[in-house]
């Protein structure tokens, strides 16, 4: 190993700039939803790369849909750990695209615009309704359901209709998706 004594010399002059205009070029921040290139998939695992990690994420083949998955596509990720205790990524599509979802729903509801989504289930005092879009449950109240009282909602089940986002718990559904 050689220590270097001289640390002001050109050389390590022109080191550290090139090393401080890679490190500014790529602003990777844990918390963010980050886009990676898909590099290698097998039965198991999706390899990715970000630019500014220097190791390769890997997901779940689980995780995503495989139909439109192939090399060299793109995927969104959330970056949850740079680096965990073993110098592994941990990244989620999951909840990337859970907070890409809330993020729709959070427009459409500031722009007062009606949503397309399906009745998946009953529930005491009302329904619950998937957002087509992203997959987003929510409940719907009994009430909302029709301007008549209806005894069976079973022509309703899994039918796409527009609904109204009455109210919006930005407390319980801003920030970072939890596990």
């Amino acid at each position: 190993m050689e220590i270097y004594k001289e640390l002001n010399s050109p050389k390590n002059k022109e080191f550290e700039t090139l090393l401080n205009s890679q490190l500014s070029k790529t602003k990777v921040q844990e918390g963010n939803v980050v886009v990676g290139t898909v590099t290698k998939i097998t039965t198991k695992y999706i390899f990715l790369y970000i630019d500014g990690l220097k190791s390769e994420p890997i997901i779940d083949i689980n995780e995503v849909s495989k139909e439109d998955l192939k090399e060299g596509s793109k995927l969104s990720v959330y970056l949850e750990k740079i680096e965990d205790s073993k110098g592994d990524v941990i990244v989620s599509a999951t909840k990337a695209k859970k907070i890409k979802g809330w993020k729709l729903l959070e427009k459409a509801y500031e722009n007062n615009e009606p949503i397309i989504g399906k009745i998946k289930s009953k529930c005491k005092g009302g329904v619950i309704v998937e957002h087509i879009d992203t997959g987003s449950l929510m409940f719907c109240p009994g009430s909302q359901i029709s301007d008549k009282p209806l005894k069976d909602i079973s022509h309703l089940i899994n039918e796409p209709q527009k609904f109204a986002l009455i109210k919006l718990d930005k407390i319980r559904g801003a920030g970072p998706p939890t596990s």
